[in-house]
């Protein structure tokens, strides 16, 4: 089986367009922001926008970045410098209308304000972001430089503000955790802030500060915002490592901000996205288009980008919990060099990032994030020269892009399989390879930045790999697919507990495997695209772990869909 469908993929498009298998993350948070940007970079420059105090004081980045004992962005990139008055400026996440949001931050304060209320700094909102500002942070200080931090649901009076005791330093990082949780009915969502949680851990059972306003007006948030007030109340200091999340673990428990491997969302919505690419400019060099229906929308994007000897490497680059359309070349004749090159188009600022990377040959299903980041990095894996001989990974992080240091990984052999993905749960890809181990079985070899070096007899090694994180539990799990009897036999083995679950899904002679999280809830889910040559009949088929099987209509005959599972 692996062979006809390897031969399907070279027949579409000429050339090995091969992507790694998708998984999902219950972890996984709905923004990250390190700032891991060059020091004196201005917010605004850089994906935030200003809404209020435009160019005054502008938030700027600044060196070095906030570090918080076992939280996963401390000592991550830089920070950013906030003072006693200027410029407020705001990002989105995907809008959440149900359960909660909670919101994770480093910060250091140089000042604060010795006001009855003093100066909130911090806050959630709807999106766009308008003026309903729920969940600010506040801090104050008294007479002996002692701090206390505040919050309200909405509102900026002493009677809407509550208090910790003064109880906390100037010049000593904090991390905050504000809790926006969104209750049935009208005017009754509730609000807190932990202060400084033993990390990891789980939610402690009561809250630093509750707030008391809770008859403001309740929001769905959909957009954060950092605040710099009037000289009379706010604070200065430094902000860092903001993480945004549905639960406690995916903003205080390591992992990064998209999964290790792509889950193909090109909206940041947490759900797989239904996408094929097309030879719309016929021939072996044809212009390649993008076709992505935004799942559970009726909302449609398309790009003219690529020709048809790329390979198709979307992944979130930028870090904006988004997918970015990507294609790797290679040869690129376009190019000085000659070299391979990535071509990414950075769905945050929508410009374009030309990586020089790679060699003719290379395999580039191996991208993912090997630093830890959050973000996507340019990868390669090159297989030895010979049968049986060394092969080696190839990478450069993201915190070094553009043309910094590249790291290179010798790390399985010629005719091995590549299974990327993050098995330990430490948020950093680890080195997989699938080969025979002889009598029918696979044998899967495992490099991990935690563990080391170990291995697992796992499926055969005929089988197509469908790494995910199918039980949610933030660590890839071993999954193959299978050709059996004219269907598509799904099995993966559970990181959280050792079992060995099956389904079956699809049809071997004419589907494309294409796992990922259909239903958004955390879970890696089976999936398939079935081209047809039936205008309108072409679809994406999948069996969610919590919405059953379903089906959305999208491409056609001769389409390639980019969520496949072909790793090597």
């Amino acid at each position: 089986m692996k062979n006809q469908l390897l031969n399907l993929v070279r027949g579409l498009f000429g050339v090995f367009a091969l992507f790694a298998a998708v998984s999902a993350y219950g972890q996984t948070p709905l923004a990250v922001e390190d700032f891991d940007l060059a020091a004196g970079q201005l917010l605004t420059a850089n994906g935030w926008t200003a809404h209020s105090g435009a160019g005054t004081n502008p938030l700027t980045v600044v060196s070095p970045g906030l570090t918080y004992t076992g939280y996963p962005s401390s000592g991550v990139g830089n920070a950013v410098g906030f003072t006693t008055s200027g410029e407020d400026v705001h990002k989105t996440f995907a809008v959440q209308s149900s359960g909660s949001v909670y919101a994770a931050f480093m910060v250091r304060f140089t000042e604060a304000s010795t006001d009855v209320v003093g100066g909130y700094y911090f806050h959630l909102s709807p999106d766009p972001i308008g003026t309903n500002f729920r969940g600010r942070v506040f801090v104050k200080r008294n007479a002996e430089n002692q701090l206390a931090f505040g919050l309200s649901k909405a509102g900026t009076s002493e009677a809407t503000v509550a208090y910790s005791p003064f109880s906390y330093a100037l010049n000593t990082t904090y991390l905050i955790v504000l809790k926006y949780t969104i209750v049935d009915g009208a005017t009754n969502d509730t609000v807190s802030i932990y202060v400084n949680p033993t990390l990891p851990g789980n939610e402690p059972a009561t809250a630093t500060v509750t707030a008391i306003d809770t008859t403001a007006t309740d929001i769905a948030p959909g957009s954060y915002a950092i605040r710099q007030g009037t000289a009379a109340t706010h604070p200065a200091g430094v902000f860092d490592g903001l993480r945004i999340g549905t639960t406690w673990a995916s903003v205080t428990s390591g992992g990064p901000a998209v999964p290790a491997q792509n889950i193909v969302d090109f909206n940041g919505d947490g759900k797989t996205d239904f996408a094929v690419v097309r030879n719309t400019g016929g021939g072996a060099g044809g212009q390649i288009t993008w076709f992505i229906n935004w799942n559970g929308t009726a909302a449609v994007q398309t790009a003219a980008w690529g020709i048809a000897t790329d390979a198709f490497v979307p992944a979130d680059y930028d870090g904006d919990n988004k997918t970015d359309i990507a294609v790797w070349r290679g040869v690129s004749t376009d190019q000085p060099s000659g070299n391979a090159f990535f071509y990414i188009l950075q769905s945050s600022n929508n410009t374009v990032r030309i990586e020089d990377f790679g060699q003719t040959g290379d395999r580039p299903g191996v991208v993912g994030d090997y630093d830890g980041d959050g973000k996507a990095d340019v990868a390669v894996y090159r297989p030895g020269a010979t049968a049986g001989a060394q092969s080696t990974w190839f990478y450069r992080g993201s915190l070094n892009n553009p043309g910094g240091a590249i790291t290179f990984v010798p790390w399985g052999v010629n005719g091995d399989f590549t299974a990327p993905g993050d098995y330990d749960g430490d948020g950093k890809n680890d080195f997989v390879v699938q080969r025979s181990a002889g009598g029918g079985q696979g044998l899967f070899w495992f490099l991990q930045s935690t563990a080391g070096i170990k291995s697992e007899i796992f499926g055969t090694s005929t089988d197509f790999i469908a790494a995910g994180d199918y039980d949610a539990d933030g660590k890839t799990d071993l999954a193959i697919v299978r050709g059996s009897a004219g269907t598509l036999q799904w099995w993966h083995r559970r990181s959280s507990d050792g079992a060995t679950v099956g389904a079956t899904f699809g049809a071997s002679a004419t589907d494309f495997p294409v796992p990922g999280d259909y239903d958004g809830d955390g879970k890696t889910d089976p999936g398939v695209w079935r081209p047809s040559a039936t205008p309108g009949q072409s679809a994406f088929w999948y069996l969610g772990s919590t919405s059953g099987a379903a089906t959305a209509q999208w491409g056609q005959s001769g389409d390639y869909p980019v969520a496949n599972t072909f790793v090597f």
